[in-house]
């Protein structure tokens, strides 16, 4: 009897820090004895052709062994790329998710006297993210970030469902309650996520390049994005990048192709700030929108010949605000979020700077035995300083939050991996991200209910010390 895979991590793609359960069963028992026909369970995991774990496990009292595989998926997932901040500012305007994702598949089987036999290959069948879920998120659910296509009797690209962003942004309202400018395709009921920025505020945000439903079979991902600017009421600009190899993205090298979407291209992050996108009218803009476009065909009547209009994913907005007068200068933190990308916030508030000194010192005695006389210098030094050790470290308070605001912002207390866009930086440092470590080593929830108004305050470290002579 063949061993057969009877559960797995979830298709189309799972999150690596979480239960990614393997079962295996079909070693058949020995009737009479009760003893399993095989010693173990054989499962090899491979990554792009390379094997990267060699798991044995004699079966369980059911002749099944389980395995949780997740220890093993970490190692090959990361954090974004360290220049993603300034995506589409300083390069292309997207980026794939190499870095952020690892496809997997398994080789399953028996070993009996030491002999292996393998039953069935998968090939890189499977996909994990760096994100996390619950403990008991089993199994794990993809389908919101998915979006859902279909095909109308034209064959033109109908969207039934908007696949979410990753991102743990949570601060939206439905379409009918915005009463300014937004696109004639924006309904009443989509759901609107609001992004508050000054123009010198640098963004991303990050999408599942996939689709599932039955679609036109150049619809296999996303086709663009667009980026509609507002002045008021008044439309300023509507821009659109195409997710192509060029650009960053992929994997289509051309508009059009509708080529099938495989690792490195099922995770596309775009810049979206005011600063990473290079068509933003400064001065001008006053909000604008996200969209991503699916492919659709020439002949179906769209503002975009070959783009559906209406967005596959959850719309983002994005307001630009103007610093208070009474503001500080603004520290702009980037994170790693839940799903393993990027997450962004700026404290405006009061600011903190210090140095933490740690000297390494020693009595040097005033005069030199190693000469013709005793004599003593009154410069000279009695204590010295042999080495130091500096610590740059900084406090930002947020403005006052709203509940949505602070149940963001729990991310970035407890991200692994965060950096710093100082504003008050001289020049052109002023763009430039900067690795910091949290010296805040507990986080409790605020709310209005409880807290009234209320702000957080951080406290961090740069990551690098600064550098001192000795004495």
């Amino acid at each position: 009897m063949a061993v057969t895979l009877e559960q797995s991590p979830n298709l189309p793609f799972d999150q690596a820090y979480g239960p990614n359960p393997v079962t295996l069963s079909g070693i058949p028992v020995d009737p009479i004895t009760g003893i399993p026909t095989a010693d173990k369970y054989v499962l090899r995991i491979y990554r792009n052709g390379e094997l990267i774990a060699d798991l044995r496990q004699s079966p369980n009292r059911l002749a099944r062994a389980i395995f949780d595989i997740q220890n093993t998926l970490q190692n090959f997932v990361s954090p974004s790329d360290s220049n993603i901040e300034q995506t589409g500012w300083i390069g292309a305007d997207l980026e794939n998710s190499a870095l952020e994702s690892t496809p997997y598949g398994f080789e399953i089987g028996s070993e009996t006297s030491g002999v292996v036999t393998i039953d069935v290959i998968t090939g890189d069948a499977f996909l994990d993210f760096g994100g996390t879920k619950p403990y008991y998120a089993v199994p794990y659910s993809a389908a919101p970030y998915v979006p859902a296509l279909s095909s109308d009797s034209s064959g033109c690209t109908n969207i039934l469902k908007k696949g979410l962003v990753f991102s743990d942004v949570d601060n939206f309202r439905l379409g009918s309650a915005i009463t300014d400018g937004k696109p004639a395709w924006l309904s009443n009921v989509y759901k609107v996520y609001d992004h508050d920025v000054t123009e010198e505020d640098m963004t991303t945000l990050s999408y599942y390049n996939g689709v599932s439903g039955t679609g036109p079979s150049l619809a296999n991902g996303i086709e663009a994005f667009t980026i509609w600017q507002y002045n008021g009421n008044t439309l300023v600009s509507q821009d659109s990048v195409y997710n192509t190899q060029g650009n960053g993205g992929g994997p289509n090298t051309a508009p059009g192709q509708g080529n099938a979407v495989v690792y490195p291209y099922e995770g596309i992050t775009v810049g979206t700030g005011p600063k990473n996108w290079q068509e933003f009218a400064a001065g001008v803009t006053t909000h604008y929108y996200v969209a991503t476009n699916a492919w659709n065909s020439s002949l179906c009547v769209g503002t975009n010949a070959g783009l559906t209009d209406d967005s596959m994913h959850a719309v983002h907005r994005f307001n630009i605000i103007d610093p208070q007068c009474n503001d500080y200068p603004e520290y702009q933190f980037s994170w790693l979020n839940s799903y393993g990308f990027r997450d962004y916030y700026s404290f405006s508030k009061r600011k903190e700077r210090g140095v933490n000194i740690t000297r390494n010192n020693y009595l040097r005695e005033a005069a030199n035995y190693n000469s013709d006389s005793y004599s003593v210098d009154p410069s000279d030094r009695g204590t010295t300083t042999y080495s130091q050790a500096l610590v740059e470290r900084f406090s930002a308070f947020t403005d006052y939050l709203s509940d949505a605001d602070a149940k963001f912002l729990e991310y970035l207390f407890i991200s692994a991996d965060v950096k710093v866009r100082f504003d008050d930086a001289p020049g052109s440092q002023q763009q430039e991200w900067v690795p910091v470590t949290l010296l805040s080593n507990s986080y409790t929830e605020k709310t209005y209910r409880k807290d009234r108004l209320f702000q957080y305050k951080v406290d961090f470290k740069i990551a690098h010390n600064i550098k001192s002579q000795r004495g």
